[in-house]
């Protein structure tokens, strides 16, 4: 159950969801059901904006004409739960789920598309992959949105790196961190977040949480810089997660393709 629709397992491969809506008919309920049924159809737009990406669950289009989308099936859950119900997989599989999510934060970026709701419960994760959810807190910007210029005019829309950050936060530690950042419409206090000392990608974490980050672009060429750098000669190091580190992208992948089993799990 999320606070937009209800999800409904169909069958093995995917899920409807269907606008939430109160059957009272009092005008409040009137206003509640065109409201949720409104970010429903924005939800839709942005899936079909957004259209096939490894990174963002798969999209099989409207149910019919009452706003519900379907949606892939993933049966492992939302990321806060696996983490909390898994032991920590190595290093090479945590960074390889960091840069496959932030591929799928930049992909979001580049189609001119905000989230607004990055945290743990809005990614799945499905025979080892993981997928970026929800987009019923969304905006979707016209295509020819000067992206730089939004970040610069809307302060709002650097809620999206608060919440990359405790996503990357959540994988790299192992340990789910939400901060919210639209309680106050600003980013933690050094008090309010948690350490990162030796962990994988810290300096990127650090960064998005001191607001050291124009745009999401920024983000991610530090993040291809930092790899580059840091993250590959790391692995590099040791042949064996090297190697399990490449598997991740380049097997995986290729595999789900070819058997058409795209992922995906629950939402709230």
């Amino acid at each position: 159950m999320g606070l937009t629709g209800d999800i409904r397992a169909v069958d093995e491969s995917y899920v409807v969801k269907h606008p939430k809506s109160d059957p009272d008919s009092s005008e409040e309920a009137r206003v509640y059901n065109e409201m949720k049924l409104e970010m429903m159809n924005v939800e839709r737009q942005i899936y079909e904006r957004l259209g096939l990406h490894d990174s963002i669950i798969h999209y099989y289009g409207p149910l019919d004409n009452s706003g519900a989308i379907k949606l892939a099936y993933a049966k492992q859950g939302d990321l806060e739960k696996y983490i909390t119900g898994h032991e920590m997989p190595s290093k090479a599989t945590r960074i390889a789920w960091i840069r496959s999510l932030i591929e799928g934060f930049y992909h979001i970026y580049s189609s001119k598309v905000l989230h607004q709701d990055i945290k743990p419960n809005n990614v799945v994760v499905h025979d080892g992959s993981v997928k970026i959810i929800d987009f019923a807190n969304g905006e979707i910007l016209p295509p020819d949105a000067d992206m730089e210029k939004v970040f610069t005019d809307d302060p709002l829309a650097k809620g999206d790196l608060c919440g990359i950050a405790s996503v990357i936060y959540s994988v790299s530690a192992w340990r789910v961190f939400y901060y919210e950042f639209f309680e106050d419409n600003q980013f933690p206090r050094p008090d309010e977040i948690p350490d990162t000392e030796a962990l994988v990608y810290r300096e990127i974490i650090d960064k998005c949480w001191r607001n050291e980050y124009h745009s999401v672009r920024s983000l991610y060429e530090d993040f291809q810089k930092h790899e580059k750098e840091v993250i590959i000669p790391d692995l590099e190091k040791d042949g064996k997660p090297r190697m399990e580190f490449m598997l991740w992208f380049c097997a995986v992948p290729s595999l789900l393709l070819l058997s058409g089993r795209f992922l995906c799990a629950g939402f709230r």
